[in-house]
Formats: C-alpha cells, sequence, structure tokens
C-alpha cells in the first residue's frame, strides 16, 4: 500500500505527518523507518503518553484542595499537547483541558469573592486600629492582621489594588505614628539617663573630694527621685552604681563617728587600745575602708606620741601592722580595678580569684627583692650613708614585713575563697 492512511496522519515521501486539527495545519512528526505501516503505528501508540499526561492532571486537579494551582499547568499542558509528536485524537484531549480549565476559573473566581470578603473584614479592622495609642497591644493584632493578608489570596482585580493600598496606608499610619511617639520616648528616656549619670559622678565627686558634705549626698538622693521612670533594666544597673557610691558615702560618715566616739575624752593609753582595736575589727571586716579616714587616724595615733605604760610597745606594733594591711588591700584592689576595667561588675569569685592572682605575683617579686637584698655585695651606697650596712637591714626589716603583710592577706583570701566557692 503506497502512504497509507490512519484518521489522524498519513506518510508522504518517507516521512509521517499529523493530520491538521483545529486550529492546527497538518505538521511533520517523523520519518519513515522500517515501513510506512510500522512508523504510522508507533507513532498511534505515542499517543498514549499524551493521554496519560492530561489524565494525571485531570486527578491532580480533582484531588487538590488549591485547584487555582493548577491553571498555569493546564496552559503549558496546551502547548504541549500543541507540539506532541503522535497520532490520535487531540481534539477530545483540549476539550477535557478546556472543561478542567472552566471548572478551575470557577473555583478561582469563587475563592477570589471569598477573598474579598476576607480582605474587607481585615481591612475594616486595621483601619479602626490605625489611631490607636495601645502601642503594644495594637503592634501585635495589626502584625496578626498583616500575616492573615498576605496568606489569603487575591480577590477581583478591581478590588484587589484599591484594598492593598487603602491597607497599607492604615498599617503606615500607625506605624510611623508609634515610630514617632517611640523617638520621643527614647528621647526623654536618654535625658534621663543622663541626668541620672550626672548625679552619679556628682557623688563619685564628692567622695572623692568633699567626704564631709552630708547636705550635698542628701540633695543628690533628693534630685535622683525627682529624674522619671526609665526602663526598668537601665534603672537598675544605674540605681546599683549609685547606691554603692551612697554606701561608700554614708559608711564614711559612721565611721568617722564611730571613731570620735571611740577616743573622745580618754587618756592617751585607752585611746589607743581603742583605736587597734577599731583598727583591727575593720581589717577583720573585709569591707571597703576608707583609706583617707586611716590617714586621719594615723596621723591622730603620732599626736598620742608615746606613754609610759609597758603595753604602749604592743600596741604600737599592733597599729602598724594592722594599719599595713589595711593600705597593702587597698593598694592590691586599686591595681585589680586598674588591670580590670570592669571589676567591680565582676562575681566575688572572680574578683578573689583575680586578687589572689596579683598578689601572688607580688610577694614572688617581693621575694626576688628580699634575695637581692640578703647579697650585700649587690648594694653600693658609698656617700650615701654613714652606716650603709644599717641602712641595708633597715630595707630588708621592711622587705620582710611586707612580704608578711602580703602572705596574711594572701591566705585570708585563700580563706574566703575556700569558704564561700
Amino acid at each position: 500500500m503506497n502512504n497509507p492512511v490512519t484518521p489522524y496522519g498519513y506518510t508522504q515521501d518517507g516521512k509521517v505527518y499529523l493530520k491538521g486539527y483545529m486550529d492546527f495545519p497538518d505538521r511533520e512528526i517523523g520519518v519513515v523507518k522500517e515501513s510506512e505501516e510500522a512508523s504510522l503505528q508507533y507513532f498511534i501508540k505515542r499517543f498514549d503518553l499524551a493521554k496519560d499526561k492530561v489524565e494525571i492532571l485531570k486527578t491532580a486537579v480533582l484531588e487538590s484542595p488549591n485547584k487555582g494551582s493548577y491553571l498555569m499547568k493546564l496552559i503549558h499542558m496546551r502547548t504541549y499537547l500543541g507540539e506532541f509528536d503522535g497520532l490520535g485524537d487531540f481534539p477530545i484531549l483540549f476539550a477535557e483541558l478546556d472543561e478542567m480549565e472552566d471548572n478551575i476559573r470557577d473555583y478561582i473566581q469563587h475563592n477570589r469573592h471569598k477573598n474579598l470578603e476576607i480582605k474587607q473584614a481585615l481591612l475594616q479592622e486595621a483601619e479602626a486600629l490605625k489611631n490607636s495609642t495601645n502601642w503594644n497591644i495594637t503592634t501585635k493584632k495589626l502584625k496578626e492582621i498583616k500575616l492573615k493578608w498576605i496568606k489569603t489570596g487575591s480577590a477581583m482585580k478591581e478590588e484587589e489594588e484599591p484594598m492593598n493600598v487603602v491597607f497599607d496606608q492604615a498599617l503606615d499610619l500607625f506605624f510611623g505614628r508609634r515610630k514617632a511617639y517611640l523617638d520621643e520616648k527614647n528621647g526623654i528616656i536618654n535625658e534621663r539617663v543622663a541626668r541620672y549619670e550626672e548625679i552619679i559622678m556628682a557623688m563619685k565627686r564628692l567622695n572623692a573630694e568633699e567626704p564631709d558634705a552630708v547636705p550635698k549626698a542628701k540633695s543628690l538622693q533628693s534630685d535622683w527621685k525627682t529624674v522619671g521612670a526609665i526602663p526598668k533594666k537601665r534603672f537598675g544597673l544605674l540605681y546599683k552604681t549609685f547606691k554603692h557610691e551612697l554606701d561608700i558615702f554614708f559608711n564614711k560618715q559612721k565611721k568617722k563617728s564611730d571613731f570620735l566616739r571611740l577616743v573622745g575624752g580618754k587618756e592617751p593609753i585607752d585611746q589607743k587600745k581603742d583605736i587597734v582595736e577599731f583598727i583591727e575589727k575593720l581589717v577583720a571586716s573585709d569591707e571597703e575602708i576608707n583609706i583617707d579616714q586611716i590617714k586621719e587616724i594615723q596621723n591622730h595615733w603620732k599626736n598620742l606620741g608615746k606613754t609610759r605604760f609597758p603595753i604602749d610597745r604592743e600596741y604600737n606594733t599592733r597599729f602598724k601592722i594592722a594599719c599595713n594591711e589595711i593600705f597593702e588591700s587597698y593598694f592590691l584592689t586599686k591595681t585589680a580595678r586598674w588591670k580590670y576595667e570592669s571589676f567591680d561588675e565582676k562575681t566575688r569569685f572572680e574578683q578573689l580569684k583575680i586578687k589572689i592572682r596579683l598578689i601572688k605575683e607580688s610577694i614572688k617579686k617581693d621575694e626576688t627583692d628580699l634575695s637581692l637584698l640578703n647579697d650585700t655585695s649587690n648594694f653600693k651606697k658609698v656617700g650615701v650613708s654613714a652606716d650603709p650596712e644599717k641602712d641595708v637591714n633597715l630595707e630588708k626589716i621592711n622587705q620582710i614585713n611586707k612580704l608578711k603583710t602580703k602572705n596574711r592577706i594572701l591566705r585570708k583570701l585563700q580563706d574566703q575563697l575556700l569558704a564561700n566557692y
């Protein structure tokens, strides 16, 4: 048989053609290989692939809860069928696609009406909230509304675009007002924080320069109460610093009055006894000591002079030992604060570890210095003193006493570390 024909195609000049249908003209889809009949059968069989593709799409659309998402796949299927190389009833397949498209578009139209109702309700909520001053609650609510708006599909185009404009305007109005409010609030807070910091600095200056200015300290306390509210966390940090300075100041006042009551109207030997016990109590207390007060007590001690009582020497020794420990402890804390800017913010455990490390380093250095002093050949003080050996011995004694003091402090710090941690 020459040029065999099927209802859907034919062969001609060694090629296979699909007959035109709908708006598609005749189209070459392949070449004859083994025979014309076999080639036609191959393309007739191949048409089953196109039918299967359409059937799979139909099932997916029927089973999907979101049929609208298949509209583009349906459009792509039309292109696929229009270019498919096979022989069969393509119009039937296109008719099935038309029916699917009608169903999908009906579904989309129904959903758009539904989306319109949802968005109109959301828009009413946004409009009702746009002038609110309940900032926190309204912010949360509007964010929820916006999320629902985004998750809701489109309404009809003629309705969608104007609604989007009005919805965005409502949110922009609220969040613009909120930003202006927060900017103003933050400005006020920053001013108040600056005022709190000024009061803290004034209190620090008072501690350093005017230890007797009790009225000024009380005035600063009053000023603190009138500054105004700021966020709780920031206030807590500032108040902690301010209270620390207040405690230092009023502890100085209390100790000073305690000392004056202690020595007032007594005999020198009795004053020495009370002063020694007072100083030794301070050393044992492990609280920060006002070094200026200790210097005043030292001056007072010098003015008491020597007494005729045998115990005078013991009091002098005890007083010197206690004062030495106070000053060494003071300089240890000062060194720790100088080397570690955030020393005061660290935990008590960390502070103890830092102090122990620093005093160990200091003891090691002092031991080296003492070793050099023991080797008198290292000291050539020609022209400095009439008795160079006496000078070296005095320096040795001072160095030994210094080491004894530092080792006492070290043991005390280590005991505190073991007892509490």
